[in-house]
């Protein structure tokens, strides 16, 4: 199957995913947490929004919880999806907290995931800024198939090994004795699709130039106006993906 580093097999579509902009943003009017500085803001959560609300999966793994904003849009996304978030400091960050969603101080790989029977109907939600490329290789020992990885940096920058690094400078990242971690992803990964920016913006969150990083065309253009918190919060886009194994 052929494997692209920014585009990949199309599992969603740019003009549908346009079509839903107006509806998630008379969903985040209502948002719990009106500045949610360090977490998901518009132009991320939409994608996390959309991708919960278009597949409806059974379960959803949000492994990072911050303030609940996350939580939250999964909850109006997809109500009768069961959520289980996962986060070791959730004492620490208040915010919001479902009533019905299952919370674990614990890490992703730490939980015996053999509760779960039907692994191809869950999403695992990483927002939690650890290496992307061992949460592959966790996801793939308990079974899971689907993901998104929120904090998909290009390189020099972030805190974390992201698959983005991993896809565009493959020189320097060998991580596996026998293959490097590129030719292992394109040997298991069916789907590695990076969310397009909803708009462009002339400087990214580190004052750098938007054309320094390879990255899909906006969604929308920047003479329209109806969706300006997009472009309000562009900064905290940070090349969020969706992948399949």
């Amino acid at each position: 199957m052929t494997f692209s580093y920014f585009i990949g097999k199309s599992a969603w579509d740019r003009d549908d995913m346009t079509l839903y902009l107006q509806e998630f943003l008379d969903v985040y009017k209502h948002r719990p947490i009106d500045d949610n500085s360090g977490g998901q803001k518009a132009a991320q959560l939409f994608y996390s929004w959309y991708v919960a609300k278009k597949l409806k999966p059974k379960v959803i793994i949000e492994s990072g919880v911050f303030k609940g904003q996350g939580t939250w849009a999964f909850e109006q996304a997809s109500p009768e999806t069961k959520l289980i978030c996962l986060d070791p400091y959730l004492d620490q960050w208040g915010g919001y907290r479902s009533s019905t969603a299952q919370y674990l101080k614990k890490d992703f790989k730490e939980i015996d995931w053999s509760f779960i029977q039907d692994k191809s109907d869950v999403l695992c939600f990483f927002d939690d800024h650890q290496n992307a490329f061992e949460r592959i290789l966790q996801m793939k020992l308990f079974g899971f198939k689907k993901a998104m990885f929120e904090d998909n940096y290009p390189e020099g920058h972030g805190d974390c090994l992201s698959l983005k690094k991993i896809l565009e400078h493959p020189e320097k990242y060998q991580v596996l004795p026998d293959m490097s971690a590129e030719e292992y992803l394109l040997k298991i990964v069916k789907v590695y699709q990076e969310m397009p920016p909803i708009f462009s913006i002339s400087k990214t969150r580190w004052g750098t130039e938007w054309h320094l990083y390879r990255t899909n065309p906006p969604l929308l253009s920047d003479e329209n106006k109806n969706f300006s918190i997009f472009s309000d919060e562009m900064d905290q886009y940070t090349w969020i993906n969706y992948i399949e194994i």
